[in-house]
Formats: C-alpha cells, sequence, structure tokens
C-alpha cells in the first residue's frame, strides 16, 4: 500500500504539470482553433533558462521563477507579433504546418546555444520527507503540487475576475461581439500567446527537478501533454488539468505495477481508448449532457 501511495503523490505532481504544459494548448485553441504544436519548445526554454538563472547566477529556484516566467511572456508575446500574427487569416492546415516547422527552428536555436549536453537541476528543495499514513511523500514534490496549484488558482483568478481577463475569454469565445464591445482583439492574441508561454515555461521549470535537462525534453513531454489536452477536452481548462492528472497517474503506475519501458506505450494506448468513448474529451462529453 505505501508504494501505491507513493506512486499515486508521483503520479498526482507530474500530473500537475502535464495540466499546465495543457492550458497552452487549450488556450491558444479556444482562442483561435487551431493547435499550436511549437508549444512543446516553451517547456524546453523554461528549463534551460531556470537551469541558468540557478546554477549560473546563482539565484535560488523561488526566486529565480519569476524572471524566468517574465521572459516567457515576453518570447510568447514577440513571437506571436513576428510570426503568428502573419498567419491570423490562414487555415487551420497552414497554422499546423507553420508552427511545426517553427518548432523545427527553435529546437535547433536552443541546440546551438545551450549545447547537447544534459543538465540536472539538483537540490532545488530541501531533501526532506514527510510520512503521512504511512506513506513517505518527498518535500520536493509537495512543493511541486503546491506551486502548481498556486499557478492554477491565479490562472482561474485572473480569467474569472479581472477586466482583461475576461476579455480574453469573450475574445476567445466569440470574437465578434468582442470587437464590437471594444475589445482589441489582435492584442488579445498576443496576451493568449504570452500566457500560454508562461504556462509552458512553468511546466519545464517545475519539472528540471525531476528529469534530466535537455533539447528533447519538450518533446519527450510534448505528446502527453497533448493527450491531456485532448482527453480533458479540448478547449476546457479544468479539463486540461483533469487530464494531466490522469495522465501522470497512468504513466507512473503503470511503470510500477506493468513496465517502466512500456509506460510510454501504456498512456497513449489509454489516450486512444479514452477518445474511443468520449470522441471530445472526458469534460466537453460531460457538459453537452446538461
Amino acid at each position: 500500500m505505501e508504494l501505491l501511495g507513493v506512486q499515486i503523490i508521483n503520479g498526482i505532481t507530474i500530473g500537475m504539470i502535464y495540466g499546465l504544459a495543457a492550458l497552452g494548448f487549450t488556450m491558444v485553441f479556444k482562442a483561435l482553433g487551431y493547435l499550436n504544436f511549437s508549444h512543446a519548445n516553451t517547456i524546453t526554454i523554461g528549463a534551460f533558462v531556470i537551469y541558468t538563472v540557478v546554477v549560473t547566477c546563482n539565484i535560488p529556484f523561488l526566486l529565480a521563477m519569476p524572471v524566468v516566467i517574465l521572459f516567457m511572456l515576453f518570447y510568447g508575446f514577440v513571437l506571436e507579433k513576428l510570426i503568428f500574427k502573419r498567419f491570423r487569416k490562414a487555415s487551420s492546415l497552414t497554422f499546423m504546418l507553420v508552427s511545426i516547422s517553427l518548432s523545427t527552428v527553435v529546437t535547433n536555436v536552443c541546440l546551438l546555444v545551450f549545447g547537447p549536453q544534459p543538465r540536472a537541476l539538483t537540490n532545488v528543495f530541501p531533501d526532506i520527507k514527510f510520512t503521512i499514513g504511512g506513506v513517505s511523500i518527498p518535500f520536493n514534490n509537495v512543493c511541486i503540487f503546491v506551486i502548481s496549484v498556486i499557478f492554477l488558482i491565479i490562472m482561474q483568478l485572473f480569467f474569472h475576475k479581472t477586466k482583461f481577463g475576461l476579455s480574453l475569454r469573450l475574445a476567445s469565445e466569440d470574437p465578434s461581439t468582442a470587437s464590437l464591445m471594444g475589445i482589441k482583439v489582435l492584442n488579445t492574441r498576443a496576451a493568449t500567446f504570452a500566457i500560454t508561454a508562461g504556462l509552458g515555461g512553468i511546466a519545464g521549470m517545475l519539472v528540471s527537478p525531476l528529469y534530466s535537462v535537455t533539447i528533447e525534453l519538450g518533446s519527450s513531454l510534448a505528446l502527453k501533454t497533448f493527450i491531456a489536452a485532448v482527453v480533458g477536452g479540448l478547449g476546457d481548462f479544468v479539463g486540461a488539468v483533469a487530464g494531466g492528472v490522469l495522465v501522470g497517474l497512468v504513466e507512473t503506475l503503470s511503470s510500477t505495477y506493468i513496465a517502466s519501458e512500456y509506460k510510454d506505450l501504456i498512456v497513449y494506448v489509454a489516450g486512444i481508448i479514452v477518445l474511443a468513448f468520449f470522441p471530445y474529451g472526458i469534460f466537453r462529453r460531460v457538459k453537452t449532457k446538461h
């Protein structure tokens, strides 16, 4: 039972990170109806930048996080203004091809800047453990979980309690009405890309103490993040997080009780099975019944 409890904790921890990254896919899809496959790069960039700030500049992890978030917000804003803005009237296929091509370009730029060698961000949090109900929980997991929840709460408050957040929601759901109400839809697009880059960067920062920081980090997590977004229901914010937790649990439990070398295969097969019964995602299916 203790092993099961530990793996559930691990699954929820990594699942929260998947959920944060999945929100990036969901936000762009809800705002534009397109999938931004270059979103995976924001995970890699976030991980490398936090490593650079913490190790090179010798700044504590928690103090470095706001610096990295600001950098990622700026990155997403510039990316939309310089590249994606030019394809705002393009077809979904064109947008998808542009995002895939951009992903390849950014990956190679990161390879040139940071190099191919993997990096390890260790001793970020105190190496202590809590024991609850006979289950030993690393403080590392607790911190990552709490930070994830804090950012999710901030996102909820931003979109539901602030004027700008409400403008973003309206512009994503009904651009024509938003434009008639005086909302500058083009500016909301730029803000959407900035926020999604920030979310990807946060996911990259949180995953960096758990995995080696490599050029392939974002791409290795991208498909699971995408599955989380789709299973939860593309366009559904709560569903993206719930989908991330489900993917994280399936991954850790299958790695422990079946075989670690098959954990990715099991996640993908489980995603196919879920979508076979819930083609629009679990949460989307539930909502359409009411």
